[in-house]
């Protein structure tokens, strides 16, 4: 496997995505049914969130939207060639929400045809998960997952202390407590499911995924 990390052009998909997120989940109207998975008080602080607190916070360098990557139950439903689809499954009728993780797969499809290990660094994904990512087709992955409105989740939304960290210290105006508090995220993401842990990954996102993360911060003076 290549062990180059994600390039400027990576960062500058996962900061735009990041901003188009955080936007709709702030907006009353699309963004109600992901806040719910939010606890309270994240909540309330996610819609007090102003357009330069998004900004700040859309540079970190993950995907702060989950498209379920480590759910292999989930997915392998999608995956399966046989599958017709779950009658039983809520319906996203809501155009933005759709649109966003229509925009997100297709992403981390193109990311994992040319580099699994950005794609993972980028969202906590598997190996597993990538490989079978890519094996697809784009147009197979939007006809399996269009119109799923449990596709699309915050990224460990069940998590206060992670959102915390992101709506606390990763807003600051010290653009050096904010990248920590970033950085201190990005370890949660490569490192919360401790059966699915890889050395490999956790040694060399240290030295791959800060100087990557300054090349895409060279323009932030805020």
């Amino acid at each position: 496997m290549d062990f180059s990390g994600p390039e400027a052009v990576d960062f500058a998909n996962v900061q735009s995505l990041n901003h188009a997120f955080l936007k709709c989940l702030r907006r009353l109207s699309c963004g109600r049914h992901l806040r719910q998975q939010l606890a309270p008080k994240i909540q309330r602080l996610v819609e007090g969130l102003t357009d330069f607190q998004i900004e700040r916070l859309a540079s970190a360098p993950f995907l702060l939207l989950s498209l379920r990557e480590r759910d292999d139950d989930y997915w392998q439903v999608l995956f399966d060639d046989d599958a017709n689809g779950d009658l039983l499954i809520a319906v996203d009728s809501g155009t933005e929400t759709g649109q966003l993780a229509a925009a997100g797969l297709a992403f981390l499809w193109a990311l994992a045809k040319r580099n699994p290990y950005a794609t993972r660094l980028v969202s906590g994904a598997t190996l597993n998960w990538c490989e079978q990512l890519a094996e697809r087709t784009m147009l197979q992955l939007l006809q399996k997952s269009a119109g799923r409105r449990d596709l699309l989740q915050p990224r460990f939304a069940g998590n206060k202390q992670f959102w915390s960290k992101l709506l606390g210290p990763g807003l600051s105006s010290e653009r050096d407590v904010r990248i920590a508090a970033h950085l201190a995220a990005l370890q949660t993401v490569l490192t919360e499911d401790p059966t699915r842990r890889y050395r490999a990954i956790r040694a060399a996102a240290c030295s791959t995924v800060v100087p990557s993360l300054r090349v895409a911060d060279r323009t932030d003076r805020r």
